[in-house]
């Protein structure tokens, strides 16, 4: 995939918004778990319709790293040279394994504030 490089610095721009995003909502969501005791029904009720909207806004940051880590990954491919692609394939495996263990339990984390 030959890509400009305009496009690879949007996609990276994008891919690194989304991860900050990701871990904003996270935040966002465990802060809201913690503030809806003690509030009247009322709040409490708005409490929980922002707090599922933080959860979607965080699936939908999640959907857009995983896109744009599949569009780094394969100009990743076409300008890392050959001799090079072993070792850092086996670093990219581990830094995605750790990355998947990380969403993963965030993400179900989230879930279970939120429902």
């Amino acid at each position: 995939m030959s890509a400009s490089p305009y496009t690879r610095i949007m996609n990276n721009f994008l891919h690194d918004m989304a991860t900050g995003t990701w871990v904003a909502c996270l935040l966002v969501r465990w802060v809201l778990d913690d503030r809806a005791t003690g509030m009247s029904a009322e709040a409490s009720a708005a409490l929980s319709d922002a707090s599922r909207l933080v959860f979607w806004l965080l699936l939908g940051a999640l959907a857009v790293i995983v896109g744009t880590g599949v569009l780094r990954l394969a100009y990743w491919r076409s300008q890392t040279p050959a001799e090079d692609r072993v070792a850092k394939r086996r670093a990219l495996l581990v830094k995605h394994a750790a990355f998947a263990v990380v969403y993963g339990a965030g993400t179900a984390w989230a879930w279970t504030l939120v429902f």
